[in-house]
């Protein structure tokens, strides 16, 4: 059956529970609409009048699991997306690969290490596509360490790159009346991030606890692509970790905590079988595909990436340490050489010097 996205409830999955929501509240959200059961007939039926009725398109196809976006549990690109899918034989084709997204190895990973129950049912949520000047997410608490801020990432273009971590994104922290960004010309003017700062505390008050937005900015106007609750938040501060061993590699500290282990670069699929439990995961950046090794790895560490992508957001679930946009990490730390982490401060030490007398 084919829901009209403002009528979406959670029969539709928390996803697109939550855009009905926002759309109800008068929050500017892209039209779209929900399958609620792929896996019965009839909806390919009703497909192509559902798109007609949306304009020309193109289209995001998205996953609304029942169990993601949970106030526990998130399965952040753990299911499939298709962005920009021109025609109803490719919409199709991304409804169906979503549906079958939930009993994918990524998701049944994910859902064995953090212990919940595999996405049996997924909705599909079909939306206009936005095409952004700007585009990234935004956290109402910092993931990190706790505190009462927003934290905003941002990219130029659409960003798919971003919660990927296949890119490193602008950070923008805003306290109050203090914000803190990159200096000279950015992704964001100090203005636009204000601006999505006060959207993302609005939707926050609307759903009465910390939230993880996904947002666009185009021709000026800000949309609202996602909201869900902030699985992770310190209830206590954490130090950085010291140690007497030497800073290897520096980078954005994105997963509270320390953990030792060695280092294991991996490069792609054919090195999975040299990753064993209790290894450090080093690698350029990661995908879903890597969700197998991010639940067996003690800590991991990436060269691009942000705070808010998926992989540190999975990080954050399955309590390790994570530590992203170290730049040189995978020519600097040694195959097999034992090191510290600590997702804390944002380094990686040697554990295998002796400390200086």
């Amino acid at each position: 059956m084919v829901v009209p996205l403002a009528d979406a409830d959670a029969r539709c999955g928390a996803k697109a529970a939550h855009l009905g929501r926002l759309l109800r509240a008068g929050f500017p959200v892209p039209g779209g609409f929900v399958i609620d059961d792929p896996r019965a007939g009839g909806w390919e039926d009703e497909l192509a009048p559902a798109l007609r009725a949306l304009g020309r398109g193109p289209f995001a196809v998205r996953s609304s699991a029942h169990g993601e976006d949970g106030s526990e549990a998130s399965f952040a690109g753990q299911l499939h997306t298709t962005l920009n899918a021109a025609t109803p034989a490719r919409v199709t084709e991304a409804v169906r690969r979503a549906a079958a997204s939930g009993g994918g190895e990524e998701a049944t990973a994910y859902a064995a290490r953090t212990g919940r129950p595999a996405c049996a049912l997924v909705p599909v949520i079909v939306q206009v596509m936005v095409d952004p000047d700007a585009a990234g997410v935004a956290f109402t608490r910092h993931p990190v360490t706790g505190a009462d801020q927003v934290v905003i990432e941002a990219t130029a273009g659409l960003g798919d790159g971003l919660v990927d971590g296949s890119v490193t994104p602008e950070r923008w922290t805003l306290d109050g009346e203090a914000a803190a960004g990159p200096r000279g010309a950015g992704v964001l003017t100090e203005r636009q991030a204000r601006a999505l700062a006060g959207v993302a505390r609005r939707i926050e008050g609307l759903f009465g606890r910390p939230q993880d937005i996904e947002w666009a900015v185009a021709g000026g106007k800000v949309w609202v692509l996602q909201a869900r609750p902030i699985t992770t938040t310190p209830r206590t501060a954490i130090r950085p970790v010291t140690t007497a061993g030497r800073v290897l590699v520096a980078g954005t500290a994105a997963g509270p905590g320390s953990a030792a282990g060695r280092v294991r670069l991996i490069t792609g699929l054919d090195d999975f079988g040299r990753f064993a439990a209790g290894d450090v995961l080093v690698c350029r950046t990661t995908s879903p595909a890597w969700t197998p090794l991010l639940a067996r790895a003690a800590a991991v560490m990436t060269e691009t990436g942000g705070m808010l992508a998926h992989a540190a957001i999975v990080a954050r679930e399955f309590g390790i340490p994570a530590v992203l946009a170290a730049e040189g990490a995978m020519t600097v730390l040694a195959d097999g050489r034992p090191v510290v982490v600590d997702g804390t401060g944002g380094t990686v030490t040697a554990a295998d010097e002796e400390p200086a007398r």
